[in-house]
């Protein structure tokens, strides 16, 4: 069964969008609409003589990356469970 979705607005970079979404997800959308534009402002403030859509390619390369690193992330924690349990072995076999 589908879940019922709901309109929200956001605002982002001077551009209005309403979005369906389902409930349970209207912070993570307006979360992700705050993080974009405290990243906008903070580029605008450190570069303030570039054009804004040139910022606009900056944060999305900024968020692009923060993806590629948290994709990274995920595939490196299950190698990193299983080197902490091989540890904790190797510990208690030379505790023995």
């Amino acid at each position: 069964m589908e879940e019922a979705t709901f309109q929200i607005t956001i605002q982002v970079a001077g551009h209005r969008f309403p979005l369906n979404i389902r409930r349970d997800e209207e912070i993570l959308y307006r979360d992700a609409a705050k993080a974009l534009k405290e990243q906008i402002d903070s580029y605008q403030k450190r570069h303030p003589n570039l054009p804004y859509e040139t910022i606009l390619v900056m944060v999305a390369y900024h968020f692009a990356v923060t993806c590629e690193r948290d994709k990274y992330r995920e595939d490196i924690d299950p190698i990193v469970k299983t080197l902490e349990l091989l540890d904790k072995e190797l510990d208690r076999s030379l505790v023995e």
